[in-house]
């Protein structure tokens, strides 16, 4: 077959490119249209329904609007091997600093406060993680379209993985410090005053069936207030000054997970209200429904700020530069009150 055969196959290949004459990028060839819908190219209809005829995307699964839901770019433009690839160079900082801090006996440095804090409130801390994993679960099977619900598919693994480095984590900390024993986190999730209202927005996410609803609530809301006020403000800072630095380099690589989420929810939002201008009042709806949850979250939190003995910050401090962000945040994406 000739070559210009070849690109005449794959540019007509390629026609929901815009603009046409546009190649496509790898990370479109390979994620983009990978579920047909009959909005575009399944003709014949759905391929497949569950067993009470409903689509595996349907209009009535989100209040948002969009006149092309596969006008979603991504702008990390990630798909499977290069979001592998990142999760195993996370993986293997954590993997390092562990052996490092074993050949070094490094766990001998930590502060017996900061050690009561990781046994209890981080420990916990894998609860969270893994609600919103369950929760990102449900969100990215009706998420409108391929190239949308990519993201939520790669936020989820990420959450279950943040889970699971604390989990392996305490692990550790139980072969290397006498002290420790993380075995009444559970009830600490379930019991402890500073968790409940956290606790009780994970459950009320997990019940809520708008998918739309379910990845602003997180990335808007919860990942910049919550999430950030005790993975940034609290661990991440004050690791350090209690003798740990392992602990540093987990809590980082959430961090560095969440700063991509919040640039693909900022692309998602930005579409929808070019879109559907509309969009605003659904998501300021929400906002108001789920900002006051979110902050009786993160004020129930004040406490675990007095347990680390030379916390950097106090809690009012943590809790006024968090807040300063998320109203940026909020002003760039043009939601408004």
């Amino acid at each position: 077959m000739s070559r210009s055969v070849v690109s005449s196959r794959k540019a007509s290949a390629f026609r929901y490119i815009k603009p046409a004459k546009r190649r496509a990028s790898q990370y479109e060839e390979i994620t983009l249209h990978t579920q047909w819908d009959p909005k575009n190219f399944a003709s014949q209809g759905w391929f497949n329904v569950d067993k009470h005829g409903r689509p595996l995307w349907s209009d009535d699964s989100t209040l948002l609007k969009s006149t092309d839901w596969w006008a979603y770019r991504d702008p990390q433009a990630e798909w499977f091997r290069p979001f592998v690839k990142r999760q195993a160079n996370t993986g293997r900082a954590i993997e390092q600093a562990i052996q490092g801090a074993r050949r070094a006996d490094l766990y001998a440095n930590y502060e017996s406060s900061w050690v009561s804090f990781l046994a209890g409130f981080y420990a916990s801390y894998r609860y969270v993680e893994y609600g919103l994993f369950m929760v990102l679960c449900q969100a990215q099977r009706e998420a409108g379209s391929d190239v949308i619900a990519q993201p939520i598919v790669f936020q989820s693994i990420e959450k279950d993985r943040h889970a699971q480095d604390i989990a392996l984590y305490c692990l550790e900390l139980e072969s290397g410090i006498d002290q420790f024993s993380d075995g009444s986190c559970k009830t600490g999730w379930m019991e402890a005053t500073e968790w409940q209202p956290t606790r009780k927005v994970i459950e009320l996410l997990l019940a809520t069936r708008d998918w739309g609803e379910i990845n602003l609530v997180i990335n808007c809301l919860f990942e910049p207030i919550v999430s950030t006020l005790f993975n940034r403000e609290l661990v991440l800072k004050n690791a350090p000054l209690h003798g740990d630095t392992i602990t540093a380099v987990i809590a980082e690589g959430a961090e560095a997970d969440r700063e991509i989420r919040r640039n693909s929810t900022q692309a998602f939002i930005e579409m929808l209200l070019e879109q559907q201008p509309d969009n605003r009042v659904v998501i300021q709806g929400w906002y108001k429904k789920w900002l006051p949850l979110v902050q009786d979250a993160v004020q129930a939190m004040a406490p675990m700020f007095d347990l680390p003995s030379r916390c950097c910050q106090s809690f009012e401090q943590a809790y006024a530069r968090v807040m300063n962000e998320f109203e940026q945040q909020n002003n760039a994406l043009t939601i408004g009150g």
